[in-house]
């Protein structure tokens, strides 16, 4: 278990702290919370689980049954009569426990925490507003609109800016204003509100001049229809009766994708329990004289790799609509336990 969790820990810190340097430049130079930072990585974690659970259950099983062989306890069990199944039972209930978690997951973490991650990032994105602003550059909305501000003063407030809208070719207007800021409107469409300021349009070679106190600025027309209306849901955030449904009543090419993504919820969660018993297929025998267990340590480490690259191999095709890749994801755990199984009992 302590091999186990320690592996898992080690190795979620790290793909966390990778994953988490995509949003650094949010909490930077985009004015993002610190907490609101936080909340957005957090609700990674339940994807990055799905990969670290059972590549963390593998070492633990290898550290296991390397520990039992180099310390010859194997040899003394054995020899007093216990059945090798006997020894096995208590890593094999581990990785049993550790597919029930795969399994929890899969079919309830991993939708739940996709959906909240998606509505908090599209939400940064576009209805707060917080985030379309970059300080000291010269940020393109659309084709028509540019907005420069020169520094930033809170999550959606700014000093000293420059506004250049080209939106009626015939009239380009420019606006200078000392604040601004990003609001919502009832709609949940983000705007620019402008004070202390002037208006400079050009039109028909004449220069019309405005100065204003404030000043509501339309930005929400130069965001994409994607981003302004309301978000589709991906296919990770659907469940599993959902996936079913929509199995029967999409397109052939969308079906395809939401049958790959139920039969991929229902045989991943095997892993962690095909690659334990991987492990004590190379490892739980009595060593020879003088054989380092390296050797053992090093083949269930390469079989496990090459399990998970063969999962992520045969999602692809699965994903196309092609039906050998379905079988495939659930004959790579019934194989890997087969014969792992297999090997011991030949062994015994």
């Amino acid at each position: 278990m302590w091999p186990t969790l320690l592996a898992g820990g080690v190795l979620l810190g790290l793909v966390w702290l990778l994953q988490s340097l995509r949003f650094l430049d949010f909490l930077i130079n985009k004015g993002l919370g610190l907490l609101t930072f936080l909340n957005l990585t957090v609700l990674m974690v339940p994807m990055l689980l799905t990969i670290i659970v059972p590549l963390a259950t593998l070492v633990g099983a290898i550290m296991a049954c390397r520990r039992w062989q180099d310390d010859n306890e194997l040899t003394a069990v054995l020899a007093a009569g216990i059945s090798p199944w006997r020894v096995v039972a208590p890593i094999a209930a581990w990785g049993a426990l550790a597919s029930l978690g795969m399994g929890a997951i899969y079919l309830v973490a991993l939708p739940k925490s996709t959906t909240a991650f998606k509505n908090l990032q599209t939400e940064l994105r576009t209805q707060q507003g917080q985030l379309l602003l970059e300080e000291g550059t010269f940020n393109q909305l659309g084709n028509n609109l540019m907005i420069y501000l020169k520094q930033r003063v809170g999550p959606t407030a700014f000093e000293q800016l420059l506004v250049h809208d080209t939106r009626n070719a015939k009239a380009p207007v420019t606006w200078y204003a000392k604040r601004g800021a990003v609001q919502v409107d009832a709609q949940g469409q983000p705007r620019l509100v402008l004070e202390d300021g002037m208006r400079q349009e050009v039109a028909q070679g004449n220069v019309n001049v405005l100065e204003f106190g404030s000043y509501n600025l339309d930005i929400s027309s130069q965001l994409t229809p994607a981003q302004t209306g309301k978000r589709p849901p991906e296919i990770e955030e659907w469940s599993m009766p959902e996936l079913a449904a929509r199995m029967h009543t999409s397109p052939p090419a969308q079906a395809a994708e939401y049958r790959a993504e139920w039969h991929k919820r229902l045989s991943w969660p095997w892993a962690p329990l095909a690659l334990t018993w991987l492990a004590c297929a190379w490892l739980m025998h009595v060593p020879h004289h003088r054989t380092s267990s390296v050797r053992g340590v090093v083949g269930a480490g390469v079989c496990g790799v090459v399990y998970m690259v063969a999962l992520f191999g045969v999602l692809g095709p699965a994903q196309g609509g092609a039906v050998w890749a379905l079988a495939a994801m659930w004959a790579l755990p019934a194989a890997t336990i087969g014969a792992s199984l297999w090997v011991m009992a030949k062994r015994g």
